[in-house]
């Protein structure tokens, strides 16, 4: 491997791993049947986000997103699916922008990836009865 080579390897963003194999992308076939939805956009960075929540085995919840944007969003949202993933209603609100920044080690001007999936969070949240999430 040439130096120039290895530089770029060994410099590539925390996130990146992440948006080269998410995870937790909704298919396309099953959207429809997943109860609560949020969307959130950043017309600056021309991104939107569209993320599912559904309740199983109880008050447990399952997530998914759709991403267009930059793949530090892709990456963001895929991570948050996976935090939510078999919690309940309330240990998802309790997640925060700043949780994303920390865990993707964000640059000052990845951010607007956190505020974008926390976003489309509190909206899907926003759409469930208010007496879940015990």
């Amino acid at each position: 491997m040439t130096r120039a080579v290895a530089d770029t390897v060994t410099s590539q963003p925390a996130w990146m791993p992440r948006f080269l194999a998410p995870a937790h992308v909704a298919d396309d076939y099953v959207i429809d049947q997943w109860q609560y939805v949020g969307v959130a956009d950043t017309p600056g960075e021309d991104a939107r986000c569209r993320l599912w929540l559904q309740l199983e085995q109880g008050l447990r919840v399952q997530a998914r997103f759709a991403l267009f944007g930059p793949p530090v969003a892709v990456a963001a949202a895929d991570w948050l699916c996976e935090q939510i993933n078999d919690q309940t209603f309330n240990d998802a609100r309790g997640i925060t922008s700043r949780d994303v920044e920390t865990a993707l080690a964000l640059s000052p001007t990845e951010r607007y990836a956190a505020l974008l999936v926390t976003d489309a969070l509190i909206n899907a949240l926003a759409n469930t009865p208010a007496n879940l999430g015990t």
